[in-house]
């Protein structure tokens, strides 16, 4: 009898922390304005990044899951990876996919595909995107 009711006081006790109410940290106000900033600036390198290379459609861009399809479209790659980026270890595959579809997009703009390795760096990732829609 002993051990049931420890059993259950335990179980209890397990439930009432698991359910326990967790406050959110609260946002900063400046993050946002950043992540704003930078999508809005993303988005519009990328849509001049479209026109330049004579994509119909390129205000795709500016819609999320749009501007990958649209990327793998202007890369020579299916479009259809974009939901093969939605599956567990398809993901890696499709991921693949776009950077081989960005690699042909820089070469298509007549740009050193070598520079893509600048997107793992932060902020010069911005500056790529600049220099790819501008000059």
């Amino acid at each position: 009898m002993n051990g049931w009711l420890f059993s259950n006081l335990l179980s209890i006790s397990v439930l009432a922390q698991v359910t326990a109410e967790v406050e959110a940290p609260a946002s900063n106000p400046l993050v946002s304005l950043l992540a704003i900033i930078s999508y809005i600036f993303g988005a519009f390198c990328l849509w001049k990044i479209f026109e330049k290379l004579g994509e119909s459609n390129a205000w795709f861009a500016w819609v999320p899951l749009l501007s990958q399809w649209k990327t793998y479209q202007a890369g020579g790659q299916s479009p259809w990876w974009v939901i093969g980026l939605f599956i567990p270890i398809v993901n890696i595959v499709a991921l693949v996919f776009l950077v081989i579809a960005f690699v042909k997009i820089v070469k298509r703009l007549g740009k050193n595909p070598w520079l893509l390795l600048l997107m793992l760096i932060p902020l010069a990732n911005l500056w790529l995107f600049y220099h790819l829609a501008f000059q």
